[in-house]
């Protein structure tokens, strides 16, 4: 039997996996070679340079170093792609003639330059003008604003380059419904790889709120403020977690003795923290992709308050807590606060889609 080999284009380092895009790339990653696929990781990076947790699962694992040099914000192009242009690449890629996984279309620069006589897909992990868009309606910083909106409308005009594609690997049934309508490729739902197998939720009662996130990014610190907001006003303890200080929410914590903030250095005081919580509580202001930490708290915590912005998989919002306004998230806690959990059939039955195995199978069928 023929070794199946595949090239995976990241953008950005997939190790360690503590964000989005990395956890949904590590896992692919990891569930292919247990396929037995031979995997050719390339990766852009400017800083993350750690691939241990990488190399048991890869075959190579080549680096390509980002060009973020100011100039490249003054081109038609969109920065997030015309800073991954690598000549290195191309000539990697095509030594090796085996099918081509470009994560997001911030990693598609060489789909647009060069002729390919491999299989092309593109993993879509956001309708990327939409996330753009997002990020300059929930920044603060009016330069940074006007650099995302001017963003979006580039990736808006750039992303025709996927009708290259052979394949296209959408993340969520809202995104699916977009790339099917709009583009010429085949289009296979391909829902987020998030390293969760067995469920470790603990029934019972739990000790407070919980919300965590990456609080480097504007949608997230808007989010907080949001939940601050909310929990202010109720007699319950809220935890803010993060791996980022911000003084914006830190100040604001100070002022109420029921909210307190925990750096998370590592995973495990993460699992810890979602294990403990009675609530797991999350929001967005911006509709993209589907939000990996809605599965952490599935797996391994209780009860979960989401707004549709989350998460658009119909199973999924049936087993949470939907919240849209600040009084719909008030009566929701107050009512979750008295109650038990118990793991429910229907939540083991929402989460069974989501399965790495079943996943990369699909990609095998696809791509070979």
């Amino acid at each position: 039997m023929t070794l199946k080999q595949l090239h995976i284009v990241a953008f950005n380092n997939p190790y360690p996996p503590n964000f989005g895009g990395a956890i949904d790339m590590f896992y692919k990653v990891k569930a292919l070679a247990f396929l037995g696929v031979k995997i050719h990781l390339h990766i852009y990076t400017h800083e993350r340079q750690e691939v241990s947790g990488l190399k048991p699962y890869c075959s190579t694992i080549t680096f390509y170093k980002r060009n973020q040099h100011f100039i490249k914000h003054f081109s038609l192009l969109p920065f997030s792609v015309n800073s991954r242009n690598s000549d290195k690449l191309y000539s990697n890629l095509t030594k090796v003639k085996a099918p081509i996984i470009f994560e997001s279309l911030r990693s598609c620069y060489l789909l647009r330059a060069k002729i390919w006589n491999q299989k092309i897909a593109v993993r879509c992990h956001n309708i990327e003008h939409d996330y753009s868009w997002g990020l300059s309606n929930s920044e603060a910083n009016i330069l940074k604003r006007i650099a995302h909106f001017v963003e979006g409308y580039k990736q808006k005009w750039f992303e025709t380059v996927l009708n290259k594609a052979d394949v296209l690997f959408p993340i969520s049934e809202f995104e699916y419904d977009y790339y099917s309508k709009n583009f010429e490729p085949r289009t296979i739902f391909l829902p987020v790889f998030q390293g969760n197998d067995v469920i470790k939720s603990l029934d019972g009662i739990g000790r407070y709120a919980l919300y965590h996130g990456d609080l480097s990014t504007s949608d997230n610190i808007k989010s907080a403020l949001f939940l601050i907001d909310i929990f202010k006003d109720l007699d319950k303890p809220l935890v803010i977690a993060s791996s980022v200080r911000v003084n914006s929410i830190l100040s604001k914590i100070e002022q109420y003795s029921n909210i307190s903030f925990k750096y998370v250095n590592r995973e495990e005081v993460l699992l810890e923290l979602v294990k403990n919580a009675h609530i797991n509580t999350m929001y967005s202001f911006q509709r993209s992709g589907t939000k990996l930490k809605v599965f952490t708290a599935l797996y391994s915590g209780r009860h979960c308050i989401i707004n549709k912005n989350m998460v658009d998989d119909p199973d999924i919002l049936r087993v949470c807590s939907i919240a849209e306004t600040k009084k719909d998230y008030m009566d929701a806690a107050i009512k979750l606060f008295d109650e038990d959990f118990k793991v429910t059939k229907s939540r083991q039955k929402a989460l069974k889609k989501y399965d790495s195995s079943i996943n990369a199978k699909k990609i095998v069928e696809a791509l070979f």
